[in-house]
């Protein structure tokens, strides 16, 4: 399955140091601009996805919801996260491919 795959891609990102994680990591990853994809869980707070959102649409980086906040924290090895931000254009890339084959 490519949910799988996407979330071993992820904890290898994790441990190459391309992923921020937490309210204020992925914060600065987005506004530095060095943010190249940010991933927010299905089951984030409708506000916490609103504020997201505007970040994201006034600093263009892509966004994706697709998998659930436990599943983001396992993959990097910490607790439930409700977005991740990929600095790594090459895991960034990767990691959409995964998926958006899903949904397609």
């Amino acid at each position: 399955m490519t949910e799988e795959k996407a979330l071993g891609l992820l904890g290898l990102a994790h441990r190459a140091g391309a992923i921020a994680s937490g309210a204020m990591q992925v914060e600065k990853a987005l506004l530095s601009g060095r943010c190249k994809l940010l991933l927010v869980a299905v089951d984030t707070a409708a506000e916490t996805k609103k504020q997201l959102a505007a970040v994201t649409l006034r600093t263009g980086v892509p966004s994706l919801s697709a998998l659930t906040k436990l599943q983001m924290g396992t993959a990097v090895g910490k607790s439930p996260k409700a977005a991740l931000a990929v600095t790594d254009q090459g895991f960034a890339g990767a990691i959409r491919r995964m998926l958006c084959k899903d949904d397609g």
